[in-house]
């Protein structure tokens, strides 16, 4: 029986909401894992690899196609407050004055993966190239899929580590450094890529790239001063006023970077990373729960039903050979430097185990790699329970390393 569109939409939001959540906290999962795995596999398990193909009737009636049309304008928000959250945890002095040694480890933790990730997408097309999508070029499937098999999530690892108690330790400190310039590499390789793929000609290439350099410059020398003097009285009172500011800022800017041929969420995190730190600070604290919560399990339930693991042919060849490498490319890339430089094995195993954090990132840039036709739904459907798999890793895998 077909239901209201506004009654589906409530029933749709009290399951995205409301289900990960209880799952987590009435289990013992919460020790383990982040809320973020739950959330990504509810949105699994109600997609069509999950009811989809237990109850196919039910699925058709529950997620007809107009009510979800009415979830993307929800989805597109929480994507640029996710983004933009980002930004925000994003903090240069995590990076400065720390010297050779992290810079080496932090280089490490993102080339090495990327490029293992490029390898893994050579044999692919090779092995299943039905991966590869079909509105672009060989060369752009395997650079999104090393910039994705390289990828560290900044946010869900901040949250990991406050569980484990090693925010302010050695461990925690690099791990979060690393993560903050893998973030950083993360979106100037994305730019680059969409920029190379949209371009055309090598003129229009370079001139998105001038846009995106010139787009950065604005920011850091007009709108990052400029905020400092709107807002330089709501540090520990942040008002209406500080959320309207910063909310159009964050979405003229991701307007800008869409515009540019871009992508909107590119413009949010760094109109984020231009934000004061101690502000930032503030603003994390009261409304990356709701964000976190509330707002991106729709952006989980949309790639849930984009993600069918069955019946797409590659689609189990992308995921196991995804998996394994990043796992062991970034357990590696970490271990080996940190061992060299004086780490226990165990205390730099661990370290690998944490950066190999997927989370979130990982969704977003698989779906921009979708929608620009980089990667085909098979692609897509294998590297999504990559990131699944690889988030829930993190925090046991290392529990383990430290013997905990």
């Amino acid at each position: 029986m077909d239901m209201p569109p506004v009654a589906l939409f409530l029933v749709h939001a009290g399951l995205v909401i409301g289900l990960p959540f209880a799952l987590w906290r009435l289990g013992r999962l919460r020790r383990w894992v982040p809320l973020v795995v739950m959330q990504i596999a509810v949105g699994l398990a109600l997609g069509p690899s999950g009811l989809g193909r237990a109850a196919p009737d039910l699925w058709a009636v529950a997620f007809p196609a107009p009510a979800l049309a009415a979830l993307n304008g929800l989805v597109w928000l929480g994507l640029c407050y996710f983004a933009f959250a980002t930004g925000l945890h994003f903090d240069l002095t995590e990076i400065r004055g720390r010297g050779r040694a992290f810079a080496t480890n932090a280089a490490a933790t993102f080339v090495v993966p990327t490029l293992a990730g490029c390898a893994v997408a050579m044999l692919l097309l090779r092995l299943a190239p039905q991966a590869a999508g079909a509105a672009a070029p060989p060369w752009a499937f395997v650079a999104g899929v090393g910039i994705a098999v390289g990828v560290t999530a900044l946010p869900v690892l901040a949250a990991i580590l406050r569980e484990m108690g090693e925010s302010g330790t050695r461990l925690g400190t690099e791990a979060l450094g690393c993560a903050a310039v893998n973030d950083a590499a993360l979106w100037l390789g994305v730019a680059a890529l969409l920029a190379l793929v949209q371009g055309g000609s090598a003129w229009q290439v370079a001139g998105v790239l001038g846009a995106a350099v010139a787009f950065a410059l604005v920011l850091g020398l007009v709108v990052r001063p400029l905020l400092a003097r709107l807002l330089r009285h709501a540090e520990g009172k942040v008002s209406e006023r500080e959320v309207v500011v910063l909310s159009v800022g964050l979405l003229a800017s991701a307007l800008a970077t869409e515009v540019m041929g871009l992508h909107a969420v590119i413009g949010a995190f760094a109109f984020g990373a231009v934000v004061s730190k101690p502000l930032a600070r503030d603003l994390l604290a009261k409304f990356e729960s709701f964000l976190m919560v509330v707002l991106l399990p729709f952006f989980f339930i949309v790639t849930g039903l984009k993600t069918q693991l069955g019946g797409l042919s590659g689609a189990w060849e992308v995921f196991a050979l995804t998996t394994v490498v990043s796992v062991a490319a970034k357990l590696a890339s970490a271990a080996l430097p940190a061992r060299l430089q004086g780490w226990a094995w165990r205390d730099a195993l661990a370290l690998g185990a944490l950066v190999g954090c997927k989370g979130l990132m990982e969704l977003v840039v698989l779906t921009l790699l979708l929608d620009k036709g980089i990667i085909s739904p098979a692609g897509f459907s294998g590297m999504v329970l990559m990131a699944l798999v690889t988030t829930a890793l993190a925090r046991p895998l290392a529990g383990v390393l430290l013997r905990r």
